[in-house]
């Protein structure tokens, strides 16, 4: 496997369960991303709001009290942010995830998932031209 070079790439991570944001936090300064996390779709908009170009991939769970995936995405598409988008999900109904798609997602990924599966999809998102489909 290539190393990449992921220092240059800023991951705002956006979930209400402390303990999943921590573990993903961990995971991706492991990697050697910077990584910046809030509890919610209403701070995450907030901090891409006032800083548009700051984060490279704005991670989210779609399901989250408030401002939730679906309403984050939107606000993100409406605002100046041009990066990527990968939403996290146990389940999603076929509506949502057309949505989801119409509105420009990468990447949706199924919870439960593993460290590598997350580091490969974000890879492939942030290193397109070093990755496999």
């Amino acid at each position: 496997m290539v190393s990449m070079d992921n220092s240059g790439f800023e991951i705002l991570v956006a979930d209400d369960e402390p303990a999943v944001a921590l573990a993903i936090k961990s995971a991706l300064k492991f990697c050697g991303y910077s990584v910046h996390t809030v509890a919610g779709g209403q701070a995450a908009l907030q901090g891409v709001k006032a800083e548009p170009s700051r984060y490279a991939l704005v991670l989210s769970d779609h399901n989250m009290p408030g401002i939730g995936g679906l309403a984050l995405v939107k606000g993100l598409r409406a605002s100046e942010y041009s990066g990527r988008i990968m939403i996290l999900s146990a389940f999603i109904s076929a509506d949502i995830e057309a949505q989801y798609e119409a509105l420009g997602v990468d990447q949706i990924l199924a919870k439960p998932f593993n460290i590598e599966q997350l580091r490969h999809a974000i890879a492939h998102l942030l290193h397109p031209e070093a990755t496999h489909s």
